[in-house]
């Protein structure tokens, strides 16, 4: 299909088909991506999404100076190497995904240095590479940690421990340590800890049960995401992270809940 759209339309055609993520309706894993805290994480996010869903090309990424990042779109296992038109969506729909956890227009330039995208404006590549550079805007979109720590001081009417629990569950995706929960709930790390252990919830338990929790909710759609997806909205390093954690708390693999407990219908 894109080599059709190729074809009778050229680069730029492909490129512009990544203008429509802002408009698209909520989706999970849309979702889940998008609530990256910098281009960074939703680039690990990415990553980690290609590893769930077995693709056969990866986007590989490094960080540059200046806070730009280095992108390369390959095979893996020496499989065939994508085609162009491959790499330009792929390439195109992080870029825009990125624009929005930053809230400002990146630029994408090809490695020989060629601008791509400047200004939320798509230019038609002379050449085709699988080598990019991003580099997000500056300004990020949303709060800061400064005020997300003003925003969560108090956490007026709950608990400490129903707080982290929220947290926890507003973005399983994000990598959360300790250090990024005591920012969110107004404290230090070290007291976090002492609380949470006191109340015999301690944050390694909490993040586990919070992870089982979005699958076993996900799982029950026999509707809604398939299992691999479920196992990223969970917040699950790999597939065979997930089935292990699900079967041990469960008692019986994914596939095997899903069927005995499904229900129909899709998530809101």
């Amino acid at each position: 299909m894109l080599a059709a759209i190729e074809a009778a339309h050229g680069a730029l055609a492909i490129l512009q088909i990544a203008d429509v993520i802002p408009e698209l309706p909520p989706e999970p894993v849309m979702q889940a991506l998008i609530q990256a805290r910098d281009g960074a994480d939703l680039l690990d996010r990415w990553s980690r999404l290609e590893r769930f869903s077995h693709a056969r090309h990866r986007l590989t990424w490094t960080p540059e100076p200046g806070g730009a990042f280095h992108l390369t779109h390959h095979a893996i296992d020496q499989g065939p190497e994508p085609t162009g038109a491959e790499t330009l969506l792929v390439v195109a729909v992080v870029t825009v995904m990125v624009e929005q956890v930053t809230g400002g227009a990146a630029r994408l330039t090809l490695d020989t240095g060629e601008v791509v995208r400047s200004n939320a404006v798509w230019l038609a590549p002379r050449k085709l590479s699988r080598q990019f550079q991003l580099k997000p805007a500056l300004t990020p979109l949303g709060v800061t940690p400064a005020r997300a720590l003003a925003a969560h001081d108090e956490e007026p009417g709950r608990g400490l421990v129903e707080a982290v629990r929220g947290h926890l569950l507003s973005d399983p995706v994000r990598r959360w340590t300790v250090d990024d929960m005591a920012l969110r709930v107004g404290t230090s790390s070290r007291t976090l800890q002492r609380r949470l252990a006191g109340a015999e919830r301690p944050f390694a338990r909490l993040l586990a049960e919070c992870r089982l929790q979005v699958a076993a909710e996900q799982v029950c759609l026999r509707g809604g995401p398939s299992l691999a997806e479920v196992g990223f909205l969970s917040g699950y390093a790999d597939q065979a992270h997930f089935t292990r954690a699900f079967s041990r708390s469960v008692g019986i693999p994914p596939a095997a809940f899903r069927t005995q407990f499904g229900i129909s219908g899709v998530q809101a």
